[in-house]
């Protein structure tokens, strides 16, 4: 990390590819009897343990440079696991799967990592269960999840909170429930299901905040590409913002409005930012530009951009410290059940560097930080990615060697971030 500081960063790179489409990719080519083949995927601890667990069902999975080919049976093909299905650090995953099993209708056990272990799963099976899944959990809430062969009905399903998760898990369990599915969200959350079901041939209606699909509708194999992690570009794309001398650009990002939150947050502390959409044909793709930005204001986020911008809210904390007023986030109490407590670890770890916070149980306000005052140079990762490389962000921008105890999470969703800024590098 020492070569990265007292540096600019400036020219064009494309990120890895979108972990949340990845992930739904591999689960509808493996439900479409056929060959399918995904182009551009993340290849990341957390994609590779969904395509571990279609190979244990009987799909083919065959991984080339720059893309995956899919050959499967067809869900009604599909074979009965032996083995636990184990699902690593990816909560996608695990939800998901939750629907996928529940449709299909076999026995199963699913469980991840501590992480895993710890995240409540009681917020998909309510949903799933009303529509007849047969689902254990330890203590009615925690993994592993005992699954057992059942038959699905349609149900109408008021979300509860935003998850796009909890959502796509109803939606696959629909495609194999008699009648009608339909689920009403109170904000939109991510629709990339929605979006990749119609792109397998599944008729999904879309009015508004609610959704129908109705179940028996094969899905056809199909050709995917994956856009660039509009989620890993943010880390980039803060670090080019406070940064001096920085102008960098993202190439063939997603810019899909359910996930585009982040370039919200950039326009409204007057950030440098230059969008150039490419494509619009199923998912929105495009470029960014962020150029170093003298004059950031601030942001006060709450209500419907949070689904929008959820997973870069981490290093959204490090780009308010730079702005000229104080910066507010609420409404993410989402944030204290992913890979740790992220609000807790954010506020903890970025204190190290002086920065103040005023702790909200939803959320946090982050004031300007006026000098660096480091408190300790040992961090904790938690073995989060978004807090790691949140830190790295923190200590490249502020030109300031750390130590983090760990950084190996970094692969879940961004394998070779440290190397993509030594490619950007340039010496002030």
């Amino acid at each position: 990390m020492k070569s990265l500081l007292n540096q600019k960063f400036t020219g064009s790179i494309q990120v890895p590819g979108d972990k949340s489409i990845t992930h739904r990719a591999l689960m509808m080519a493996s439900l479409a009897e056929g060959t399918s083949v995904i182009h551009s995927p993340l290849e990341s601890e957390d994609t590779f343990r969904t395509s571990e667990i279609m190979g244990q069902l009987g799909v083919e999975i065959e991984r080339e440079e720059g893309r995956i080919t899919v050959t499967s049976p067809g869900s009604s093909n599909f074979t009965a696991p032996e083995e636990v299905l184990y699902t690593g650090n990816s909560g996608t995953t695990t939800r998901l799967l939750m629907g996928l099993i529940a449709g299909i209708g076999m026995d199963a056990t699913i469980e991840g990592d501590s992480s895993i272990a710890k995240r409540p799963m009681d917020r998909v099976r309510t949903p799933l269960g009303e529509m007849g899944a047969d689902i254990s959990l330890v203590d009615g809430k925690y993994p592993p999840i005992l699954m057992k062969q059942s038959t699905l009905k349609a149900i109408e399903y008021d979300m509860p909170v935003a998850s796009a998760q909890v959502k796509s898990a109803i939606l696959f369990a629909a495609l194999y429930a008699a009648g009608e599915t339909i689920v009403h969200e109170k904000i939109k959350s991510r629709n990339h299901t929605e979006i990749m079901l119609e792109q397998f041939g599944v008729d999904v209606e879309v009015d508004g905040l609610s959704i129908k699909l109705k179940g028996g509708q094969p899905l056809k194999p199909r050709d995917v590409q994956v856009p660039g992690d509009i989620s890993s570009a943010a880390f980039l794309m803060v670090l080019a913002a406070i940064t001096k001398g920085s102008d960098i650009t993202i190439e063939n990002v997603s810019l899909n409005e359910t996930r585009a939150g982040i370039i919200d947050v950039f326009k409204q502390m007057n950030a440098d930012i230059e969008i150039e959409e490419t494509s619009s044909e199923g998912e929105a793709i495009g470029n960014i530009r962020i150029r170093h930005s003298k004059d950031l204001t601030s942001f006060d986020l709450s209500g419907e951009i949070i689904p929008r911008l959820i997973d870069e809210i981490p290093v959204l904390a490090v780009l308010g410290a730079f702005g000229s007023e104080p910066s507010v986030i609420r409404d993410a109490l989402e944030l204290r059940y992913k890979e740790t407590d992220r609000l807790r670890a954010v506020i903890d770890e970025l204190k190290k560097f002086g920065i103040e916070f005023e702790e909200f149980e939803d959320g946090f306000k982050v004031y300007p930080l006026k000098e660096v005052k480091m408190t300790s140079d040992s961090f904790k990762g938690y073995h989060d990615h978004r807090i790691i490389m949140m830190l790295l962000v923190m200590a490249v921008a502020s030109d300031t060697e750390i130590n983090i105890d760990d950084t190996s999470a970094i692969n879940i969703s961004y394998p070779g971030f440290i190397e993509d800024l030594e490619k950007l590098k340039q010496a002030r």
